[in-house]
């Protein structure tokens, strides 16, 4: 995946992007162009190009899935923001601790959500990865 680079400064209210480039160095150049000994130092992040691009191709949404250990759902949340999955190419990220797993995926459905959601769930399981810091 082709990645961009972003350069910001600021920080909450006052965070805002500076330029975007297609290269790192280009960034670091246009850095260096501005004095640094201010209050909003400049700095670079990357971000993916595209990213999720088949899912949205397809139509796919955003959800969240809270599963517990034995695979009952607790919630299916459709999302209202890209909190799990943001600057990621993947179209899926989980979080989970021993009681539950947040599955946040693009999917056609709520159904189609837990159907990834327990996939991923039996992948933990067979690992024994349920509950391990990741």
């Amino acid at each position: 995946m082709k990645k961009i680079y972003v350069v910001s400064s600021g920080e909450y209210s006052d965070y805002g992007i500076d330029a975007i480039f297609d290269s790192k160095g280009l960034a670091e150049k246009y850095i260096s162009a501005f004095d640094q000994n201010c209050y909003d130092q400049m700095e670079i992040e990357e971000w993916e190009l595209n990213p999720n691009e088949n899912e949205v191709k397809n139509g796919r949404k955003a959800f969240c899935v809270r599963m517990d250990k034995q695979g009952n759902t607790k919630e299916v949340e459709w999302r209202d923001s890209t909190f799990g999955l943001r600057n990621t190419s993947l179209n899926i990220s989980f979080t989970y601790n021993k009681e539950l797993m947040n599955c946040y995926c693009f999917a056609n459905d709520e159904k189609h959500a837990v159907k990834i959601a327990n996939e991923k769930r039996v992948q933990l399981l067979a690992n024994d990865s349920w509950g391990v810091d990741i």
